[in-house]
């Protein structure tokens, strides 16, 4: 029988009883083989079972799907300490004052059936072409802003149960004209007051 080899990395097994004058040979190849893939020098790849393996004495419990998350991340440790909240250089800390240097604005939201989502927006614009109710939906605690609500037809206006205002808030709006409206939320009902009509 002939000598054979290992099936994963090719070692030389020497064939019982022969390889008289071989077997040193193939026996230090093998060594030497069997060190480079220890140091590294060799590359390696092994089919390790989830959490039976160590660094540094310490369990790696990931598995492979959640190692595989990393795959072509090139982020710095001082990068991802900025995602976990280790440091916030870079990053508002909401639970502090902050002074803004660039411009922070809303999009007006054009929305003219006179029910005004706030997860759309802040500041709305409405021209409406029939009868409205002045409703808010998705009603933000804390949320403040601005309607022009454009009048010229005029339509009639009513407010929703939710919306408050003076008792003249609905016949002014539903006469004839441009109103500036501002309103603010305390998270049940929405606070309205108006502008006199704007030429």
């Amino acid at each position: 029988m002939a000598d054979t080899t290992t099936t994963t990395y090719g070692l030389t097994k020497p064939e019982v009883g022969a390889s008289e004058d071989t077997w040193g040979t193939k026996l230090n190849t093998n060594l030497d083989t069997i060190d480079d893939l220890l140091d590294g020098t060799t590359a390696i790849a092994p089919n390790l079972t989830a959490g039976s393996w160590k660094v540094g004495g310490t369990a790696i419990t990931a598995t492979a799907a959640e190692l595989n998350i990393l795959d072509g991340v090139t982020a710095t440790a001082s990068e991802l300490n900025q995602l976990d909240g280790v440091t916030l250089s870079n990053y508002a800390d909401r639970t502090a004052d902050a002074a803004w240097t660039g411009s922070q604005r809303a999009t007006v939201v054009t929305d003219n059936d006179g029910s005004f989502d706030m997860n759309a927006g802040q500041n709305f614009s409405c021209t409406p072409t029939g009868s409205i109710t002045l409703t808010f939906t998705n009603i933000a605690n804390g949320q403040s802003g601005f309607i022009l609500l454009v009048n010229t037809t005029p339509q009639t206006v009513s407010l929703h149960a939710n919306t408050k205002g003076d008792a003249n808030l609905a016949t002014t709006l539903s006469t004839a004209g441009t109103y500036l409206c501002s309103y603010f939320s305390n998270g049940t009902n929405v606070y309205v007051t108006t502008s006199a009509a704007i030429a």
